[in-house]
């Protein structure tokens, strides 16, 4: 082979092999093609053919043109052999970073209906290109600085400024004098420490004797009342009387019509009217019996000046929805005073009058709201004495108590603190 010769055979050779990496970097084949899809986008932001086509991540295919149509532009896919598209997958366009080369990303449906065939069209998402990404920038800025020339305007106002400074200095006064209260408090406190352990004391104290007290009254109610046998007795008896009024007076009614000695039908007409009147008076006191109700209440109180205890216990029976009596001992122990009152309750005030710690007196009870209660009680008509108490309900049947005895008398006035218990 001559020298020519040889020089064509080399030239050619790598002829072959240029064109051959051509169509290998192309991504033209020769065999199986795979099938086309055609994409429209109302935009394609630099999109050119060559570029790569992926689906979830995974490179399937190229962009084999871009083409403009009416209604946007086309971009004629071609993906690989082998690989199918779901129907429904979302269509859009990427790029490898802020400047990269554009691709086409082809994401699948959740749920599977078909896959598509060669030569389908699709409709794709525009993508967010830049200049959009720049025009809403700057309306956001343009409304930015709207907002700061306002917050300008604002703080720029003399009067603004001194409100803010002054609210500055408040604010700095006020947090110096919560701490100044804090300080005080603990102090207080840790000062006090042993009037709290005291008072804690007393209330323990004040609970025993409360309790011992309302043992005594229990023992006292129930030697009285029998265990409700006293009551039973009685409408028992009330009862009877009524039946047998009844009776008396049905006999007299039936023998009324026979007899005709005068002086005997008048026995019998007296006895009638006085079983009437019997058998009346039984409904009365029947009606009377059941509409009483009684309710015992025992309390304790403490006086902090002359470190001494007081307790008290009485019973308030209602005989109607108005009228009621209160029996009851104070200062139960060595000074034991008597309390017997007959009493009208009213919707806001209670009215009082009888014997009041062992001494002739009236008494008015305020009713401020459903927990609160005021009584004043005036009695000692030879050494005229006032007593105030208030009474605040903080659980059914618990009551906080205050007493103040002897206001009218400056050295003999007296404070007490404590519970009552209602049952």
């Amino acid at each position: 082979m001559n020298t020519e010769a040889k020089v064509g055979a080399i030239t050619l050779a790598g002829l072959v092999l240029l064109g051959g990496m051509l169509v290998y970097l192309s991504g033209v084949s020769f065999g199986d093609k795979g099938y086309p899809i055609q994409a429209v986008f109302g935009q394609v932001n630099g999109l050119k053919p060559g570029n790569i086509v992926r689906y979830a991540g995974v490179e399937v295919g190229r962009v084999a043109d871009v083409r403009v149509l009416p209604e946007g532009v086309a971009a004629d896919i071609l993906l690989n052999p082998g690989v199918k598209v779901p129907a429904g997958s979302a269509f859009t366009i990427g790029s490898d970073g802020l400047l990269g080369e554009k691709y086409i990303n082809i994401m699948p449906p959740r749920e599977l209906k078909g896959f598509l065939v060669p030569h389908d069209k699709v409709y794709g998402e525009n993508p967010q290109g830049l200049d959009e990404m720049m025009v809403t920038a700057n309306q956001v800025l343009a409304e930015v600085k709207i907002l700061v020339k306002a917050l300008n305007d604002v703080l720029a106002d003399d009067k603004v400024k001194a409100a803010l400074k002054e609210t500055a200095l408040n604010t700095r006064e006020i947090t110096a004098n919560l701490n100044r209260l804090t300080l005080t408090l603990a102090t207080l406190a840790e000062n006090n420490q042993g009037d709290v352990t005291a008072m804690v004391g007393n209330l323990k104290a004040m609970s025993a004797s409360l309790k011992d007290t309302a043992a005594r009254v229990d023992k006292m109610i129930t030697n009285v009342d029998n265990d409700g046998q006293t009551a039973k007795d009685l409408r028992e008896t009330i009862a009877a009387l009524r039946q047998t009024s009844s009776r008396v007076e049905k006999m007299a009614a039936a023998l009324e019509g026979v007899v005709t000695d005068p002086e005997t039908s008048k026995n019998i007409k007296e006895t009638l009217r006085n079983a009437r009147d019997a058998t009346a008076k039984a409904n009365k006191m029947l009606d009377k019996v059941s509409d009483i109700k009684a309710e015992t209440s025992v309390e304790t109180l403490y006086n902090s000046d002359k470190h001494k205890y007081q307790s008290s216990a009485d019973v308030t029976i209602s005989t109607s929805p108005r009228d009621f009596t209160v029996i009851g001992v104070s200062d139960i122990g060595e000074d034991s005073k008597l309390n017997l009152q007959l009493g009208k309750s009213g919707p806001a005030f209670n009215q009082r009058y009888g014997i009041i710690d062992s001494k002739a007196g009236v008494g008015v009870d305020a009713k401020l709201g459903n927990q609160l209660r005021m009584s004043l009680d005036v009695y000692d008509p030879n050494d005229v004495r006032v007593k105030l108490r208030t009474q605040y309900q903080i659980a059914p049947g618990t009551f906080i108590v205050g007493q103040s005895a002897d206001l009218n008398k400056r050295d003999e006035k007296t404070s007490y603190f404590g519970i009552r218990q209602a049952f």
